[in-house]
């Protein structure tokens, strides 16, 4: 349980990194359901009894395990909204009844904040996704990721947004969306829009930093151009296109099923007012989250069904997820739902993005072709080396293989006449012959032998007073041969680059 030692020892925060912060002696509840592999549930169980906590584990059942594709987020949406509320609801009673200190459920969405009872995640839905350096990664190094990148966003004027597969969009950075020091939103836009839950809307949320803020100015969106992508949180999508005029959809264009299913809600709401919304219509952009854990790894068994899908990627570094509909569990979408109006929203992944930053003559890029830029900055390099080589901690242990972009083949032909068809043929190649999928990516091999390889069966692990043994399950043994878990595919560094580059110069460089 090495993995769960450092998500228990982490002090608590309500992002979305796993952060429990247990206590001896404190009244946790597990909330789990018939999704959670039965292996995950037990190991979180053994955790809370190393620690001395008072728990209960609830079992709830969803029903048979569904095998998605994309077009199903449309519905699913529309489901998961309704059933945030209702969790919303729930810890509203749970703070009255002050029976439980610690809440752990579930892997998305906003909680409460601020309050007694502290909610957390349980995004451990099955031990591939469990046993990951994700889980180990040094918390006061992730930390300071999400600052790096919030103090860029929230110091910019303007922001552009470009994406391989179409996206293009800029939007202003209003000054009127913060408060005086831009250290949080404006205080009024917080109120109108998370009203109840002002702590947790006046601020991005640790490991997925909003890109945008996540409310309207009434008069001011100026959100202009095109998102464009093929996947959203639950799977692969027929290329999709959103044309986007003052943060405000206009036409949505291709898309397979899930774009006449988009088409249709749009339809049918056209005419109609949302709370909070500067115009008429559903279909507002206004999320552009960005994860900050480079060793988030898009889960390959069972792929897509139940939760194993596309939402738990999305926190990945330098991913960005696009947001439209209404705001999720903001207390505008809860009286737009009192109103009898339809409530939910939607998504499109960016996973080779470029964020720019425009400043008054000092522009910057937040994230490039898909690398966060925090990763390599020297002060979080500095930071890093505490915890063992910034190498290993500071590189991405996934990347998606897109023919056309960052792998051989042509984006229209080989990838976007039929995405999901690809992803699921990728991630078996991934999963049981993993040499031919690092070379399709151009990935080097450092977490599959020697010391890498170490580290991926649990060296990660060791720090901060956690000592793990030696684990089986990486995808390649110590002599390089593959074998069929966990993941270890990622791109060369820059700094491993750079040593490449200086080598081919400098034959005595030792490289």
């Amino acid at each position: 349980m090495p993995y769960l030692e450092h998500v228990a020892r982490r002090p608590y925060n309500h992002g979305l990194n796993a952060c429990w912060g247990l206590k001896e002696g404190e009244r946790v509840l597990l909330r789990v359901d018939n999704w959670h592999s039965e292996l995950t549930i037990q190991a979180c169980q053994k955790i809370l009894e190393t620690y001395k906590v008072k728990y209960e584990i609830q079992k709830i059942d969803r029903g048979p395990v569904p095998h998605w594709v994309g077009a199903d987020e449309v519905e699913y949406y529309l489901f998961r909204t309704k059933e945030l509320a209702e969790w919303m609801d729930m810890w509203e009673e749970e703070e009255k009844k002050r029976k439980y200190d610690k809440i752990l459920m579930g892997y998305g969405g906003p909680v409460l904040a601020e309050r007694f009872i502290k909610i957390q995640r349980m995004p451990f839905i099955t031990p591939e996704i469990l046993a990951s350096p994700a889980h180990a990664m040094p918390i006061e190094v992730i930390n300071a990721m999400d600052q790096w990148a919030w103090e860029r966003i929230r110091g910019a004027k303007r922001v552009r947004i470009t994406d391989p597969e179409g996206t293009d969009l800029t939007f202003t950075n209003h000054d009127d969306y913060w408060d005086a020091k831009r250290e949080f939103y404006n205080e009024e836009l917080t109120a109108r829009t998370w009203r109840g839950n002002e702590h947790f809307g006046k601020t991005y949320l640790p490991g997925h930093i909003t890109g945008r803020p996540w409310m309207f100015h009434p008069t001011k969106e100026d959100g202009c151009g095109v998102i464009a992508g093929t996947t959203n949180h639950i799977a692969a999508v027929d290329w999709t296109q959103l044309i986007v005029e003052n943060s405000k959809i206009q036409q949505i264009n291709a898309g397979g099923a899930f774009g006449e299913k988009l088409r249709e809600v749009m339809e049918l709401t056209k005419d109609k007012q949302y709370p909070g919304f500067p115009s008429k219509g559903i279909m507002h952009w206004w999320e552009a989250s960005i994860g900050t854990n480079p060793h988030i790894h898009r889960p390959r068994k069972d792929f897509p069904t139940g939760f194993v899908n596309c939402l738990y990627e999305r926190v990945r570094s330098g991913v960005i997820h696009m947001g439209f509909g209404t705001i999720i569990s903001s207390m505008t979408e809860r009286e737009a739902a009192r109103l009898g109006l339809l409530v939910g929203h939607w998504h499109l992944h960016l996973y080779f993005p470029t964020y720019t930053v425009e400043r008054s003559g000092d522009n910057e890029n937040v994230i490039e072709n898909g690398r966060l830029k925090a990763l390599d900055d020297p002060e979080i390099r500095k930071l890093c080396s505490k915890y063992g080589d910034p190498d290993l901690w500071l590189d991405e242990s996934w990347n998606p293989a897109v023919p056309g972009i960052n792998a051989p083949g042509a984006y229209w032909d080989h990838y976007a006449k039929d995405p999901l068809h690809w992803v699921k043929t990728e991630l078996e190649v991934c999963r049981n012959y993993h040499p031919l999928f690092m070379s399709m990516v151009g990935a080097d091999d450092k977490y599959c032998k020697g010391e890498g390889a170490r580290w991926w069966k649990g060296g990660c692990c060791n720090h901060s007073g956690v000592q793990a043994p030696v684990l089986p399950g990486n995808c390649c043994d110590d002599s390089g041969a593959a074998t069929v878990d966990l993941g270890c595919c990622h791109p060369a560094s820059p700094h491993e680059q750079a040593a490449r580059d200086e080598a081919v110069w400098n034959p005595l460089s030792g490289v």
